[in-house]
């Protein structure tokens, strides 16, 4: 097990991505602390983590209020003694309009006070402990977005490629400490998020299809196991890199005519 004796705290650990990686960290031998803003989800996250044999510890935290992230962070440690890993999986989606009909700032700086701000807080304060304490891992769930440039998502995209910058710039900083910081970044995931964006015909379906060369959105399982691998000692050697979860969606160059 490649986590054997581990604890993780992973935010945003209701469902999707968060929900994915708890289990398959479980599988590999950590106890897992969920963090999620709704208590009702991460209870049946935590609740298959402990079929596993494994712990699991709950805890509901709006992560836009630092002083919840500040408990969120404490809670964990005293639970379980420390945090060898951080998923900073939580985040809010795109506000999908053009962007010369952005008039609602306070709605953009919300995308980049829970994307960027929320997870930079995170780091720190887990970070602050890992460097005391010998080093561990920080996994931030970004996007392609990120990367590349999408129409209507001047919020979003750009907050990830803050997230971007802020895993190298802190990858750099924490080598010394032994802590290693990484992200993945996932196209289209088959999520509830996905599931409401295609009931708005935001997208379609058809269309991921068409486009991602292996033929279809990511699972929240693909990703989870991308973060599984930075996790783990496997990525002992490994810090600063984003890596696509994306079934060729950057690399598809061709242009239908």
């Amino acid at each position: 097990m490649r986590l054997k004796g581990k604890v993780a705290l992973i935010t945003g650990a209701g469902t999707g991505i968060g929900q994915a990686t708890a289990l398959i960290f479980a599988e590999e031998g950590a106890d897992v602390v969920a963090a999620n803003l709704e208590l009702p989800e991460a209870e049946e996250t935590a609740e298959a983590i402990r079929k596993t044999g494994r712990r699991a510890v709950v805890i509901a935290a709006d992560i836009s209020k630092p002083e919840e992230i500040h408990a969120m962070v404490d809670r964990a440690i005293n639970a379980f003694g420390g945090i060898d890993i951080l998923v900073n999986n939580a985040g809010v989606g795109a506000l999908n309009v053009p962007t010369f009909e952005i008039r609602d700032m306070e709605a953009w700086n919300k995308v980049f006070e829970i994307n960027v701000a929320a997870a930079f807080l995170c780091c720190q304060r887990v970070g602050h402990w890992m460097r005391t304490h010998g080093g561990g891992k920080i996994v931030n769930v970004t996007s392609i977005t990120g990367i590349a440039g999408v129409p209507y998502v001047n919020a979003y995209g750009p907050s990830k490629a803050a997230m971007i910058n802020m895993t190298r710039s802190l990858a750099v900083e924490w080598a010394k400490y032994k802590i290693n910081v990484n992200c993945v970044a996932p196209c289209w995931t088959r999520t509830r998020r996905l599931e409401k964006a295609i009931e708005k015909g935001v997208v379609s379906l058809a269309e991921i299809q068409k486009r991602c060369p292996m033929g279809r959105p990511a699972e929240p399982e693909d990703v989870a196991k991308a973060i599984l691998f930075l996790a783990s000692d496997d990525a002992s050697f490994i810090t600063g890199i984003t890596l696509p979860v994306d079934g060729g969606w950057l690399a598809y160059g061709y242009q239908t005519v």
